[in-house]
């Protein structure tokens, strides 16, 4: 399966009941929790989108953390 992963995923979405997807809670800039991935699933899934989180992250081994 090639592609961009929304578009593969909102695909998928139209034979699904549910998507599950993992979130890192890391977005591209301060306050932002959704990735860019997540956040087009959220526009064009034709199914209901289950986000569950990711593992959380070590901060004191991350730069300026």
């Amino acid at each position: 399966m090639g592609g961009h992963p929304v578009e593969q995923l909102a695909l998928a979405s139209r034979s699904a009941l549910a998507l599950v997807v993992g979130r890192r809670g890391r977005g591209g800039y301060p306050g932002m929790r959704l990735g860019s991935t997540l956040h087009g699933l959220l526009r064009h899934a034709e199914c209901p989108v289950v986000t569950v989180p990711g593992p959380p992250v070590d901060r004191s081994r991350t730069a300026g953390g």
